[in-house]
């Protein structure tokens, strides 16, 4: 199971889609709630709350979801494209 995961929401046209989304970039991104689900695999959600605000001044179009895994003994697996959705 591992000791952190970390979610990270960016837009297509972001700067990230110039200079690559790393590690470190990870450090401050919201933390995911896992709870373990077998042996050596764990269940992880993540939930954000937005306002109506939030939503109309997002920009429009294709968001990735990019995800830090940390493990018990320290390694980590950084996607930086573990799942995209559409802002209409």
């Amino acid at each position: 199971m591992p000791t952190s995961v970390r979610v990270l929401a960016w837009p297509r046209n972001s700067s990230f889609a110039d200079h690559g989304l790393t590690a470190k970039d990870m450090a401050s991104a919201e933390p995911a709630v896992c709870k373990p689900f077998k042996k050596h695999t764990a269940t992880c959600t993540y939930r954000i709350r937005t306002t109506a605000a939030d939503v109309e001044s997002s920009p429009r179009g294709v968001w990735h979801v990019a995800v830090l895994a940390t493990a018990r003994n320290g390694t980590t697996t950084l996607d930086t494209r573990a799942a995209d959705f559409l802002v209409k």
